[in-house]
C-alpha cells in the first residue's frame, strides 16, 4: 500500500518545524515561525505557505544530506523524484498545512503518526531498503524515529539505501 502524501507532507512540516532554529536548531532557519510572514509575504502573497514548507524542507535536506550522504540514499527530505513530484501536488493543492501550533503540539502529532515507541538513536539510522518507500509503515516507522530523537534531544537522520 502506497502511503498517503498529505501524511508525508505533514510529517515533513512537523520535523521541519522541530528541527528549526526556535526549535531544535538542528538546521538555521525559521520559515514555520511566525515571523517568517514579514519576509516571505511581500515576495510570495498568497502562495506563502507552500514557500514556508518549500524553505523549509530544502533547509532540512541539505542537513540531512550532510550527515548521509547524496547518492542512492534517500530521507524524508529527499525522497525518489516521483514521490517527490508527487509531493509537490500535494502542497501546490493543500491549504494551512505550514501551521504548527507549539512544540507540544508537534510531538503530539509526530506521535501520533508514529508506529509507537522506538529508541533514539543518534546520527544517520538506516530504516531499511529503497522499496520499503513504496510501502505505508515507512512513515510510521520515521514519525517514530523523529519523535524518540526530539523527546531525547539527540540529532537522528532516518534513511533508506537502494
Amino acid at each position: 500500500m502506497i502511503p498517503n502524501n498529505q501524511d508525508v507532507s505533514r510529517l515533513r512540516v512537523l520535523v521541519g518545524y522541530l528541527g528549526e532554529r526556535q526549535q531544535s536548531n538542528w538546521w538555521a532557519s525559521s520559515f514555520l515561525d511566525g515571523t517568517s510572514e514579514a519576509f516571505l509575504a511581500p515576495v510570495f502573497g498568497q502562495a506563502i505557505a507552500n514557500a514556508r514548507v518549500v524553505g523549509v524542507t530544502e533547509a532540512a535536506r541539505r542537513v540531512h544530506d550532510d550527515a548521509i550522504g547524496v547518492g542512492r540514499a534517500f530521507h524524508l527530505f529527499r525522497l525518489p523524484e516521483t514521490l517527490e513530484q508527487e509531493l509537490h501536488r500535494t502542497l501546490a493543492l493543500s491549504k494551512g498545512t505550514a501551521s504548527v501550533e507549539s512544540v507540544e503540539k508537534a510531538l503530539e502529532e509526530l506521535n501520533s503518526l508514529s508506529s509507537g515507541e522506538v529508541m533514539a538513536k543518534s546520527g544517520p539510522v538506516l530504516v531499511g531498503p529503497l522499496e520499503m518507500l513504496a510501502d505505508v509503515r515507512w512513515v510510521r516507522e520515521v514519525a517514530g524515529q523523529y519523535h524518540a530523537a526530539f523527546t531525547a534531544g539527540v540529532q537522528s537522520f532516518p534513511f533508506f539505501a537502494g
